[in-house]
């Protein structure tokens, strides 16, 4: 199958590229003479109004032949008017641009008919409140509903981040639906820089809450801790306390504090069971009864300890050979402050890290005791830079800390999209765009030297990514088909001699200076133009060899 997919992928690439061509040319009263679909033995030959239709053996590529495309060929009087040389400077452009236009064209209709499928999209409807957040300053709760920011009405997640994200320092008036009644408040976002691991970063606007609910899964650090003595372990997921449901991990916290005795609690402890070949994870429901201790400080403030922490900032795994390791960290730790700073969201500790990606931090972190009770301990350490290959073969530099929670968040609301054609045709504009800004973002930082000259690729990698996003589904294939075809379309419009970007030059100039260029400009330019390609060629040939074959 992998050959199959790398054939559509090519084929589908070519023909639309071509075709653009084609449907420039015959919209305009040009003379088609062959459209060519592959190189090698004709496999289907067929001519129509004087056009020959031509499907080559090898689908590695096509081209389309039009009358009078060279201006030294030879071209009747009587059809002169129908010859590509022959017309204004405009037509021309137009036709040579049509290729990669086509290409820069094409995503729009795959990420339509993908944003198309969908039914449903997340709900302007709080699930979690960060602690010490704009949000949690600002009151706002979980389960809140969104109405509208500053007077405008919203109606999904996606509409709300937006809003939020481009009024960063400024205050938002937040109108909610809370228990059956209308609640207005005031939040001004931060000024945040999100990072990735792979280096790169946005500044956004952040209050503090998420779209899915951070789920009241309980993490237990101490044996002899209230929770430990009644049963309690860590992955617990809490359902209830004292009989009301909770749903995430700010409700339980507020339904602990409420509680300084008997805390009466329903759980899920998951297991693993083995059905068949494979082992699924199942729950099972327990109940428990939870007794705080209190603490009585020098200055008579009383404290209760229930011993629950959310598994949120628990070690699930520590990566062998890690900045992690080499500072001490192992799994079931529970990770405490990060340069003195408590740590509220694992998110937030891991925006901290990369937001100073070369800075020595201090990490704190609490551990159980083997003769009971917990010890504090801390441990400076840098991040590591590693060179990492993805599945397409690509390698990417990423920031490296070493130690993983096992958190996943739950499930947020959703609502119907109003709309769908529209919501599709939106989004894939939208989506077209960022490629397209993406990919040409690439190119520029390649021209320029700042991106490595080892992600360039040739046929090899393209069979590669066409095998990988092949088998994950027709989705996946699509979306890098889209990927693929906006490279394709931005390669052929740089100003390199042979591509249409030379050709565009050429007739450009051609234009301004009202002459036509001379043969021999002409010539020298195809050379330079040959050269180019084949030294691009050459790159990508020996960075497939080096990536795929001699590694």
């Amino acid at each position: 199958m992998s050959v199959v997919y790398f054939l559509l992928l090519v084929g589908v690439l070519v023909a639309v590229h071509e075709l653009g061509h084609f449907t420039a040319a015959r919209a305009l009263g040009i003379q088609v003479l062959r459209l060519s679909l592959g190189f090698g033995p004709t496999l289907v030959r067929l001519v129509v109004r004087g056009t020959e239709y031509r499907v080559g053996a090898v689908p590695l590529g096509g081209y389309v032949r039009l009358l009078g495309e060279d201006p030294s060929d030879d071209v009747p009087a009587d059809e002169r008017h129908l010859a590509f040389h022959a017309r204004p400077i405009w037509q021309r452009l137009i036709v040579v641009f049509a290729g990669p236009a086509a290409n820069l064209v094409m995503p729009l209709f795959i990420y339509f008919f993908f944003f198309l499928g969908h039914t449903e999209v997340p709900a302007a409807t709080v699930g979690d409140v960060l602690p010490d957040s704009p949000a949690a300053a600002a009151g706002l709760r979980p389960g809140d509903r969104v109405l509208s920011v500053d007077g405008k009405g919203v109606h999904t997640w996606e509409a709300f981040e937006a809003y939020i994200d481009g009024h960063a320092e400024q205050a938002v008036r937040v109108t909610l639906a809370r228990a059956g009644e209308e609640v207005s408040t005031y939040v001004t976002p931060r000024r945040f820089v999100m990072r990735k691991r792979s280096g790169t970063a946005r500044e956004q606007g952040l209050i503090g809450v998420t779209q899915a609910p951070l789920p009241p899964r309980v993490g237990i650090l101490e044996p002899g801790s209230p929770a430990a003595r009644a049963g309690l372990r860590t992955g617990d997921l809490i359902i209830s306390v004292d009989g009301e449901p909770v749903d995430s991990w700010t409700v339980l916290a507020d339904r602990l504090r409420r509680h300084t005795r008997r805390i009466p609690l329903a759980y899920l402890r998951p297991t693993r069971a083995p059905v068949g070949f494979a082992d699924i994870r199942v729950h099972d429901a327990e109940l428990a009864d939870v007794v705080p201790d209190f603490h009585v400080a020098d200055d008579g403030r009383q404290s209760v300890d229930t011993g629950l922490a959310s598994a949120e900032f628990f070690v699930a795994e520590v990566e062998p050979g890690s900045p992690a390791e080499h500072a001490g960290l192992q799994r079931g730790d529970l990770i405490a402050a990060l340069d003195g700073a408590p740590i509220t969201s694992w998110l937030r500790f891991d925006q901290a890290l990369q937001a100073e990606p070369d800075r020595e931090h201090e990490l704190t972190w609490r551990r159980a005791a083997p003769s009971g009770g917990a010890v504090q301990l801390s441990a400076r350490l840098r991040q590591q830079r590693r060179v990492v290959r993805d599945e397409y073969g690509h390698d990417q530099e990423q920031l490296v800390f070493g130690a993983l929670n096992d958190f996943r968040a739950g499930a947020g609301q959703m609502v119907p999209i109003d709309g769908r054609v529209l919501y599709a045709a939106g989004h894939a504009w939208s989506r077209t765009g960022r490629t397209i800004a993406e990919v040409a973002g690439g190119f520029a930082s390649l021209l320029a030297g700042e991106a490595p000259r080892e992600g360039v690729g040739g046929p090899i990698m393209m069979y590669r990514i066409a095998s990988v996003s092949g088998q994950k589904g027709w989705d996946y294939f699509l979306l890098m088909i889209a990927l693929i075809s906006v490279n394709l379309g931005l390669l052929n419009l740089l100003p390199i001699p042979v591509l249409d970007g030379g050709h565009l030059v050429m007739f450009a100039l051609e234009g301004a200076s009202r002459r036509v260029v001379a043969p021999r400009v002409r010539e020298a330019a195809l050379v330079v133009g040959l050269v180019v390609l084949v030294s691009m060629t050459l790159l990508a040939l020996r960075n497939d060899l080096l990536r795929y074959v001699l590694q």
